[in-house]
């Protein structure tokens, strides 16, 4: 007999957190799951935390990567693997709160949708922005049906693709699985996944309950400048862009799913031009990355965003000066004598 829920933990290194996260889960007053954890090819005690509450408890169940695949397969595996009749996740650093799984059940069932989201807490790292999530989280009461979840969640930006504060009917979970495609991202997983959910989801409802999810973010990261490698790392995920688009040919629906696609893309090319525009140095390789994973319209918007556009010299040979100027003079640093400018 199939459990009520399945509960999908991927964990990569996890070990300062995955205690409390399984603890979380393993106590929710719903006792009738499954808890498959993915170790994705972790190099730190997370194997053995893992193995430990396997042998403890027979609802755990764990799925091993001898080498990190990165969170959207590791979540895959887990969907595949799945045989609940609902289906939820929960990232390894995160928790459920107390009654979390029995509600969202019932709540679930009581709308009799394919997609249920519920309200979340949000613990903030010190200095990063609590309130700034709690809008983006926000779960408001709302209805929606076939392709208009789809254009709810990422043109009309209703509610968050983020997959962790819903719970899912099996069956068209493990659809979405099945369909999803094996990239190696290390951003952007949730617009990904929560495309595929959506996708094959013919009814969604967001409600206000709970909350029933404790979301942890900062850990220290979100304080700092953004590093090269996490503006190569959200570069890298414009590969989502041509999957989608793949898989919506292959479904004879990309017609009717362009201008959706077309929302996807501004929304990933934003956060990355944000990023380019808070980077510590902007050098070639960031500029190159940028083009590469964007297009060239990606300077125009950079240039653009920085106010350059404003930019006036007598000619070429005068450009890289009036640059210059422009940034002292933005940063009010005094010019340095000698420069033509207009």
């Amino acid at each position: 007999m199939k459990p009520t829920v399945s509960i999908i933990i991927p964990a990569y290194n996890t070990e300062a957190t995955l205690d409390r996260c399984l603890e979380s889960v393993l106590t929710q007053s719903l006792r009738d799951m499954e808890v498959l954890c993915v170790n994705d090819g972790s190099t730190d005690g997370t194997g053995d935390i893992l193995t430990r509450w396997e042998k403890q408890d027979e609802r755990v169940h764990v799925l091993r990567f001898e080498e990190n695949k990165g969170l959207v397969s590791a979540v895959k595996a887990g969907i595949l693997k799945s045989t609940g009749e609902y289906v939820m996740f929960a990232d390894a650093d995160d928790r459920l709160l107390p009654g979390a799984c029995e509600n969202t059940v019932r709540l679930i069932r009581e709308y009799d949708v394919d997609v249920l989201q519920f309200s979340v807490k949000v613990n903030a790292s010190p200095g990063v922005d609590e309130s700034s999530w709690m809008n983006y989280l926000a779960s408001n009461d709302l209805t929606s049906e076939g392709i208009n979840i789809l254009y709810d969640c990422y043109s009309l930006r209703r509610f968050p693709y983020i997959i962790w504060n819903k719970i899912y009917r099996g069956d068209v979970c493990r659809t979405a699985g099945a369909s999803m495609p094996d990239l190696r991202i290390s951003h952007a997983a949730d617009v990904l996944q929560g495309f595929f959910f959506l996708y094959y989801a013919k009814t969604f409802r967001s409600v206000t309950d709970g909350p029933y999810y404790e979301y942890f973010v900062g850990n220290g990261i979100s304080t700092h400048a953004p590093t090269v490698k996490q503006f190569a790392n959200l570069c890298a995920a414009s590969v989502i862009l041509p999957a989608i688009e793949e898989f919506l040919q292959r479904e004879n629906t990309l017609d009717n799913s362009r201008f959706l696609l077309e929302s996807i893309e501004i929304d990933m090319k934003s956060a990355a031009l944000n990023k380019l525009l808070i980077l510590p140095e902007i050098t070639k390789e960031t500029v190159d990355l940028a083009v590469t994973s964007w297009g060239s319209e990606v300077l125009y918007d950079f240039i653009k965003a920085t106010g350059l556009l404003d930019i006036r010299c007598e000619s070429r040979r005068n450009l890289v000066p009036a640059l210059l100027n422009h940034l002292r003079k933005q940063q009010n640093i005094p010019s340095t004598s000698g420069l033509q400018t207009t």
